[in-house]
């Protein structure tokens, strides 16, 4: 099912890949810049390096100084951010369909022109820094996130935060993030999605416009690292000041294009989508043992985890709550599901995947997404993959997804408490 009339997809002769997805919803229109760069392609000593540019891209050009852009923005009425992943890095501008050529101007500007000045960066990094402490250091499972990705990723990439660790952030030089943007900035790494109201025919001329004059760059590297076979359960702790205990579970799951996501997604939503789910229903409802109940798939390119996340209750010890889950995930593997609550996670499923299409930013988010992973044209074939998808199908990747010896079991200590066994 799609809210868009037909994808047009061209490349320029500089390789910048250009999806058009014209609807007719609304007056408005998204410009979404996708470059495939993220912490993926991080080495140690510069991780955080590609969230960097998430601050820097907003911070002038030779052409449009400091200041000059977020003018523009506002005064277009533009809604414009960015953001930055394990493996990609995205900057999007949302607008009335008529301003969608200042919105091109200004991001192929940036794809070349970026300033990159030191006393903009020093600025930024303290910036960085301090969003580092507020978001990763400060809040109860911050730090317990990334002592369980770093346990469950020994060599890959992503074993280190999008943000990056603090030394590093402390380290990183100006020339490293120049280097990085001549690298990764240029067409033949980047994706252009245009949604909304808009003709495909003159998007295309303003497209090649803006950006047909810019040069390729250097292939990007590819990233071939394979985690070593996890042999049995690995536990980390994290001591905290924090006023109860929690837990935090990760289990392996295949990266993007494989067979088993469809399958493993429909899992996901009977085990956390609403109070309804076998988890909520567990640990919440027929007997309070947690608060804070969270979790669910990290979908990457390559593979990934799923993480299930809670709080235990005052007078509940955290071995009580790691136990219940342990049940409830050997009983899936076990016993698998009943067709009734396959019913249910398809619906639902197919309730987000419908209304994430409903704004040109999301339908722009869905198909730049598709596309960085496995291809756009994954998504013409979304709901048929799952509702495809039998009880069987979901017991068998339960039973292999949550095998003991495969889990990562993370432990959040109120730092009065002695060391939990």
């Amino acid at each position: 099912m799609s809210l868009y009339r037909e994808i047009t997809e061209i490349e320029l002769e500089n390789g910048l890949k250009v999806l058009m997805a014209p609807s007719d919803r609304s007056p408005t229109v998204t410009s979404q810049v996708w470059y495939k760069v993220g912490s993926r392609y991080e080495r140690t000593g510069i991780t955080g390096i590609s969230h960097v540019f998430e601050h820097m891209m907003f911070k002038g050009t030779t052409r449009f100084p400091k200041g000059t852009l977020d003018q523009i923005f506002h005064s277009q009425g533009m809604d414009y951010n960015a953001f930055t992943s394990h493996d990609f890095t995205a900057y999007y501008e949302t607008m009335a369909a008529d301003r969608l050529e200042v919105a091109l101007e200004l991001e192929s500007d940036r794809m070349r022109g970026l300033t990159l000045d030191s006393g903009e960066f020093d600025s930024e990094m303290a910036v960085i820094r301090e969003e580092r402490r507020q978001t990763r250091e400060d809040p109860p499972f911050g730090l317990l996130s990334e002592a369980v990705e770093a346990t469950t990723f020994l060599v890959h990439p992503y074993r280190w935060p999008v943000i990056g660790w603090m030394d590093d952030l402390e380290k990183l030089q100006l020339e490293e993030v120049r280097e990085y943007y001549g690298r990764f900035y240029v067409p033949n790494n980047a994706l252009l999605v245009l949604a909304g109201a808009f003709e495909p025919s003159e998007a295309q001329e303003l497209v090649e416009r803006h950006f047909g004059s810019i040069s390729a760059g250097s292939p990007a590297p590819a990233i071939d690292v394979t985690e070593p076979e996890q042999l049995g359960e690995r536990t980390v702790s994290v001591h905290k000041n924090v006023q109860l205990p929690g837990i935090l579970i990760a289990h392996r799951i295949p990266g993007a294009g494989s067979p088993k996501l469809p399958a493993l997604r429909l899992l996901e939503a009977v085990l956390l989508d609403g109070r309804s789910s076998r988890l909520y229903q567990r640990l919440v409802y027929r007997q309070p043992f947690v608060t804070g109940l969270t979790g669910g798939m990290h979908e990457r390119i390559d593979p990934s985890t799923f993480l299930l996340r809670c709080q235990a209750r005052p007078e509940i010890s955290i071995e009580t709550v790691r136990d219940e889950i342990y049940e409830e995930l050997t009983s899936i593997a076990s016993q698998g599901i009943e067709a009734d609550e396959l019913t249910r996670a398809f619906h639902s499923l197919e309730v987000d995947h419908v209304f994430g299409q409903e704004s040109s930013t999301g339908l722009a988010q869905g198909l730049a997404a598709a596309e960085c992973r496995t291809g756009w044209r994954s998504l013409e074939t979304f709901l048929d993959d799952h509702r495809s998808v039998t009880v069987d199908d979901v017991r068998e990747v339960a039973a292999e997804i949550f095998d003991p010896k495969k889990r990562v079991i993370g432990y959040l200590i109120p730092e009065r408490d002695e060391v939990r066994s």
